[in-house]
């Protein structure tokens, strides 16, 4: 909470009153007061067992909610996983093994209770699957074609299964397509393509806008790739991925590539012969946004939500963001600012979340709250978490908490060049961590810890489930209604944010865009003022104005 917010907590009502007034008159930016806490957000923890790698942890929940599971690439061709059957309180080990394995690792529970592993083999990806929760793995199968990042996604009864992805040759989006729930990956579905025909006539010029079509000119050959998502209803596929420009790729420092500059969701209705490919956020061509992988969700309702990390308005100073489609990735909201810290301090950086009920966003992320940015060997990195709802309005409200407080994740620079971090850097944490939302609408999440709550300087896999605080499956009435639980380790803030809309530039970010907001956040602390003034009276405005006036027909007497 800025320390405005804080101070206006603590004013005289009639105070907070004049100060909201004259805040309007001179143009000063300031966030609404939180709410009264309901519950605060608290998380339990368990270190996994340690086996050959920590970084990059997959999770996967099953629908009965009674089961969990992890992977890391575990290296020489094998996978590393652990698996519970009592909802995290113990886990069993094990591993899988592929002749070319040893690459990312991803996992993916099927409705009926099968769980899916695929584990990177750059020609293709080897794909087990376990029939006892993890125990044990059976029936080797490989899906697509040469590959980097992979990701899986299921159809809603699970029998259609999918391995999204993007090639080396020419870092296209691909996906592979098993029809008997994972058991099989048939060759001749084994590449299909998701970049489609309306990415073909713009000029690439990086000037697009959201809800414009992605030139393949400016993917060329940079992608990273996010996951598939299946709408509740079975009838949308969505592809989330992350891409430069081409002007910047021609004016890069470090080339043949620049960074990422715009993410596109490409979508697939009912019907339809072929994906449309649009920016969800584009390109400015000056701040890097979607570092490293961009990630994507879906609420019940079919709410579409990318999230990311982005250094507009501060290089170097990446901050965590969300984006919200209503209408299957036609058009975006702008985007909003997350994390609450300063522009110019830290960095956060690997957001990865799942959506719940109609517009209510679990997210997490690594973030530092001092230095100059990933590359600075001084940071201090938390495992940060945001519950955001309201989401898909003008005035979301987020609640945010440390996962771990008191132990931090890692101390030091976080490279996010990915391959390239061999020329300097410590990717020792990799490029991703995971958060799903079980059966019980509590967030969990698989991270990388290598010096805080493990202890020692060996890395560790912490999986962590939400204990406290709301459920991410329980709707919110409405914007006006809505109760927010504030955290113990960090207050709770409306933040400002900028119209939705399917055009404009995309390029300003809600934390440089508080003017627009002034009238409306005034009027809110106006009301906020008035909501104070009742609880410590005890009455209604009705019943306010008549004891006022009993007041002034004695004085008068």
């Amino acid at each position: 909470m800025t320390n405005l917010a804080r101070m206006t907590r603590r004013l005289p009502t009639p105070l907070v009153l004049t100060t909201a007034i004259c805040l309007v008159g001179v143009g000063i930016p300031l966030l609404t007061p939180a709410q009264a806490a309901t519950a605060p957000l608290t998380f339990r923890r368990t270190v996994l067992q340690d086996q050959k790698a920590y970084g990059e942890p997959s999770l996967a929940l099953s629908a009965d909610g009674k089961h969990i599971a992890v992977c890391v690439p575990g290296g020489a061709g094998e996978t590393s996983d652990w698996y519970s059957n009592d909802d995290g309180h113990t886990f069993g080990t094990s591993h899988t093994n592929s002749t070319n394995g040893g690459g990312d690792c991803e996992l993916d529970y099927l409705p009926n209770g099968t769980l899916l592993n695929a584990d990177l083999e750059i020609t293709d990806s080897a794909i087990r699957y376990s029939q006892d929760y993890g125990k044990t793995w059976q029936g080797t199968q490989t899906a697509g074609v040469e590959q980097d990042r992979q990701w899986f996604a299921h159809s809603k009864d699970g029998k259609t299964a999918y391995l999204v992805y993007h090639d080396f040759a020419a870092e296209g989006e691909f996906y592979a397509q098993s029809n008997d729930g994972g058991l099989t990956w048939p060759t001749t579905l084994a590449a299909q393509p998701v970049n489609g025909p309306d990415q073909l006539a713009l000029p690439g010029t990086g000037a697009g806008r959201p809800g414009d079509p992605a030139s393949l000119v400016d993917q060329g050959g940079n992608t990273f790739s996010g996951p598939m998502l299946v709408s509740p209803d079975n009838k949308d596929l969505y592809v989330v991925y992350s891409v430069s420009d081409a002007q910047t790729n021609a004016t890069s420092s470090t080339p043949p590539y620049g960074q990422t500059r715009g993410i596109v969701v490409a979508h697939k209705g009912p019907g339809a012969s072929s994906f449309s490919n649009r920016y969800a956020v584009a390109s400015d061509g000056l701040s890097t946004t979607g570092a490293i992988f961009p990630w994507g969700t879906i609420d019940k309702a079919g709410n579409v939500y990318v999230l990311f990390n982005s250094d507009k308005g501060s290089k170097g100073h990446f901050h965590t963001y969300y984006v919200v489609s209503t209408d299957k990735a036609k058009t975006w909201s702008g985007p909003v600012k997350v994390d609450d810290n300063p522009l110019a301090a830290g960095a956060q950086i690997y957001a990865t979340g799942a959506a719940g009920a109609a517009g209510v966003l679990d997210i997490a992320w690594y973030g530092a709250a001092a230095g100059g940015g990933p590359a600075d060997k001084a940071s201090v990195w938390d495992i940060h978490f945001a519950q955001v709802r309201n989401a898909t309005s003008a005035h979301p409200t987020i609640t945010r908490a440390l996962v771990a407080p008191g132990n931090p994740i890692h101390r030091g620079d976080i490279c996010l060049n990915g391959l390239l971090c061999i020329l300097g850097g410590d990717r020792s944490l990799a490029d991703f961590m995971e958060l799903a939302i079980g059966k019980d609408g509590m967030a969990q999440i698989a991270y990388s810890d290598n010096t805080g709550f493990t202890s020692g300087s060996k890395g560790r896999v912490v999986w962590a489930k939400q204990v406290g605080g709301q459920s991410a499956l329980a709707p919110t009435a409405s914007a006006a209604s809505a109760r927010v639980a504030a955290s113990a380790a960090e207050p709770v803030t409306q933040p400002v944010t900028l119209p939705r809309t399917g055009g404009g530039t995309g390029g300003v970010l809600a934390a440089t865009g508080l003017d627009q907001a002034l009238p409306g956040a005034a009027l809110l602390l106006l009301l906020g003022a008035a909501v104070v003034r009742r609880r410590r009276t005890g009455l209604s405005p009705a019943e306010g104005n008549l004891r006022r006036r009993q007041v002034v027909t004695r004085r008068r007497k």
